[in-house]
């Protein structure tokens, strides 16, 4: 199980410290403690479904941005021991897949986690009907990169890939990268409060 090389030392701004306080802590459905939960394991996908080219050329394309702002797991595409399932399929087959699937969601996404808050395991479904190919581009990034831990939206920022609004975003905003890169941090660690994860993440 090899990591990613780690990426250089940075400091973080304000804003960011802000936006991280309220994507990182809890998720967007269900009533958990606001607390740190992320991967302590690399994270090892599988595909099914019916997957367009262009969606595994996206695919692809994300994992290489992860890897690149990530330097405690890695990111990847696997034929088999995955830990992360990812379904292409119709809407109206999401429920059939998973539990807890949210009605009308075009992109959804599950994640199961440890008594540490260490994510173990995560399913995201991507619709394969009434969604054209960029925004099934914007769901693969969306749903993947919320998987890793940044469950929440917010209304503050709409070139952010955590808009609550419809958005067809196709890359990561400085910040989203910002909040990608601290969330993997090896200081912060699953179970961590607001306040202790901002006391050990370095400030610009």
């Amino acid at each position: 199980m090899g990591a990613a090389a780690t990426p250089e030392r940075q400091a973080f701004s304000p804003a960011a410290l802000d936006y991280f306080s309220e994507i990182a802590f809890g998720s967007e459905y269900g009533s958990n403690a606001p607390v740190i939960r992320r991967w302590t394991q690399d994270v090892r996908i599988a595909v099914h479904g019916d997957p367009s080219q262009a969606d595994l050329t996206t695919l692809c394309d994300v994992t290489a941005d992860l890897n690149r702002l990530i330097g405690t797991v890695e990111v990847s595409v696997v034929g088999s021991k995955q830990n992360v399932d990812l379904y292409f399929v119709p809407e109206k087959r999401f429920s059939e897949i998973a539990s807890g699937v949210v009605p009308n969601n075009l992109g959804f996404f599950w994640t199961w986690w440890d008594a540490t808050g260490s994510i173990t395991k995560a399913q995201i479904l991507i619709s394969t009907t009434d969604v054209t190919q960029e925004e099934r581009n914007h769901l693969i990034r969306e749903e993947l990169t919320q998987s890793l831990g940044l469950m929440r939206d917010s209304t503050r920022y709409e070139d952010s890939l955590f808009y609550q609004g419809w958005t067809e975003t196709q890359e990561y905003s400085g910040l989203d990268e910002q909040l990608i890169a601290m969330l993997y941090l090896p200081e912060v660690v699953p179970g961590m409060t607001v306040e202790e994860a901002l006391a050990v993440i370095p400030r610009g």
